[in-house]
């Protein structure tokens, strides 16, 4: 009978679910007939959006149908349905659900400036993304050198704008820091925000007319006893070594000293380099001084 020609239909599993796609599967008896299906999808009982037709040939037994579903939004249940029609009739299959799955959190910070002046700020900004990455907690937290201790909270925690940004402001950096910043289980690399020596350079005529030298003199802090220090003379549009030597084997007031008298035969702009000597911060360098020779 005509009834009877009318495909059989019936919605099955979807299987391959992924935050964005899903494959969804039926079985159809075409009932002796060419019969065309295709997938009805949407995220309501109403579905309003359809898969492309494919034709299965006449024949007397259920065939099994998959048809992969893509562009669909994570973390989103789908309602779905066999939909068959041939030149007796159309069949709709039973309406089923998938639930997409979520995008995973992730956590990426950028840390700047770095390296910073000592007790100088650094921003810590970054963006959580994945499915609940909007208005999302995040915690900033620091381990300082020597990185022993573990890290720790560093404040309160913030909430992410609607598109996952945060920013975080720390200020009166001491020592080499590395940050990380963790929402639930997740937590980002660690970025680490080196801290630069604090270096002041003073000069001074200390030769003759015929024999001119400067005495080069300054400070270091946080105080680095026995650190390296070079003077530069800049020398066109590069800073080249011009003499060298060590500051004090002990501080003062949380600062140590250096002093260097070097022969010169012309003047020119001059700077102090000091490199540290262990890994609590980072070589730090002065502001450039002119030199004028008599």
């Amino acid at each position: 009978s005509a009834l009877a020609a009318v495909p059989a239909v019936t919605t099955g599993p979807a299987t391959a679910i992924t935050y964005n796609s899903a494959t969804v599967s039926a079985t159809v008896n075409p009932h002796s007939s060419a019969t065309v299906v295709y997938f009805q999808y949407g995220t309501t009982d109403k579905y309003g959006a359809q898969s492309a037709p494919t034709e299965i040939a006449a024949g007397a037994k259920a065939v099994p149908i998959a048809i992969g579903l893509t562009g669909l939004t994570a973390a989103t249940v789908y309602h779905y349905r066999i939909v068959a029609t041939n030149a007796s009739g159309t069949a709709l299959g039973a309406d089923r659900a998938v639930a997409t799955a979520k995008i995973p959190l992730a956590l990426a910070i950028t840390g700047a400036p770095n390296p910073v002046a000592v007790g100088g700020a650094v921003t810590i900004e970054g963006t959580l993304s994945g499915t609940g990455s909007a208005n999302a907690p995040v915690q900033l937290q620091q381990e300082q050198f020597p990185y022993t201790a573990g890290f720790s909270d560093l404040g309160n925690p913030e909430l992410t704008l609607a598109n996952g940004s945060f920013v975080f402001n720390e200020l009166g950096l001491a020592l080499n820091t590395q940050y990380r910043v963790v929402a639930g289980r997740v937590a980002s690399a660690a970025v680490v925000v080196s801290v630069s020596l604090g270096v002041t350079l003073q000069t001074r005529s200390a030769g003759t007319h015929r024999h001119p030298a400067v005495r080069f003199s300054g400070t270091i802090a946080p105080a680095e006893p026995g650190s390296r220090i070079a003077i530069e003379r800049l020398i066109g549009t590069a800073w080249k070594v011009v003499g060298g030597t060590v500051a004090s084997s002990t501080s003062v007031a949380g600062i140590v000293r250096f002093a260097k008298t070097i022969s010169l035969h012309s003047g020119g702009f001059f700077r102090a380099l000091a490199l540290p000597v262990e890994g609590a911060h980072v070589a730090g360098y002065s502001g450039p001084m002119l030199v004028r020779l008599p």
